[in-house]
């Protein structure tokens, strides 16, 4: 586990890099890329563990869904959810973590919603954004693998409040990037996650410029299985989840970043979706705007 001690120094060169998204926007797949970057060590979603599950949680059981079967093999990085309180997490990812030069975080924004005071110091922080047209559809989808119910027995934006944010994510974003520049004076980095599936070198290579790594090539690739993820620090229980929502396994089986699809077209998507859709697109719109692009 993370050591807890005060952070270190600037003079040590120690990169720490947050990445704020929704939902489907292939960031666990961003994720295990970046854990190939040498010297690195990666958090994946504890602000979420803390949100679902911790003892500061937001959602109850009833809610949420308990009955996942167990784990069956250990991987390196793995917390009990019973521990995951919002200070706990920030004080990990405030930890010196001795002989790591690459610090990485992935996680969702909504579930730091009215929790700002718990953000880690130190930290750069990215924004994953994708179309929600393409989104919307994929977290329905979702919950219908988590939840074992049919798409027809509930509306996606009519769901408790704990289990889909009430900004739909969107507004929770930009929530956190406004939040990041009037009271700690930092800009957030944006990917819209098309222009990384597009053209995966230009944007890891501007990326990289930006938070003062080099970039190298062979980030583009990567091994199949989830060989790496085994050494992230993760909840046991997000990991039993997939076990039945399948929701990393993609990402998991990857070998490298795939060619993005064509946007839907919206007269295929049910009416709950077209109002998430439509109640996002002015923030999306928004960040898309400012997004990071390749250099040219």
């Amino acid at each position: 586990m993370a050591n807890c001690e005060k952070s270190p120094s600037p003079k040590e060169q120690q990169v720490r890099l947050m990445i704020w998204t929704t939902p489907r926007t292939t960031s666990t797949a961003l994720t295990k890329c970046l854990s190939f970057v040498k010297d690195s060590k990666v958090f994946f979603e504890p602000y979420l563990t803390a949100y679902f599950m911790g003892p500061d949680k937001s959602v109850s059981p009833n809610e949420r869904g308990d009955s996942y079967p167990a784990l069956k093999e250990e991987f390196v990085g793995w917390f009990d959810a019973s521990q995951c309180t919002y200070k706990w997490v920030k004080e990990q990812l405030e930890g010196t973590h001795d002989g790591k030069k690459f610090i990485l975080c992935k996680d969702m924004a909504y579930t730091v919603s009215d929790r700002f005071a718990f953000l880690p110091e130190n930290y750069q922080h990215l924004v994953l954004i994708r179309n929600p047209l393409k989104v919307f559809p994929s977290w329905k989808i979702l919950f219908r693998q988590i939840r074992r119910v049919s798409m027809d027995e509930y509306e996606l934006d009519k769901l408790p409040p704990g289990l889909f944010p009430e900004g739909r994510g969107y507004k929770e974003i930009n929530d956190l990037i406004e939040y990041l520049k009037e009271t700690r004076n930092q800009e957030v980095i944006i990917i819209d996650a098309d222009d990384l599936l597009q053209d995966p070198k230009g944007i890891l290579s501007a990326l990289f410029k930006v938070i003062g790594m080099p970039f190298e090539e062979r980030l583009l690739s990567w091994e199949a299985g989830d060989a790496i993820t085994r050494e992230w620090v993760v909840a046991k229980h997000c990991l039993e989840v997939n076990q039945v929502g399948h929701m990393y396994n993609t990402a998991f089986d990857s070998t490298c970043f795939t060619k993005p699809r064509p946007l839907p077209d919206r007269r295929s998507l049910s009416p709950d979706i077209l109002r998430c859709v439509d109640a996002s697109i002015p923030y999306y719109n928004k960040m898309h705007a400012r997004r990071l692009t390749a250099e040219k």
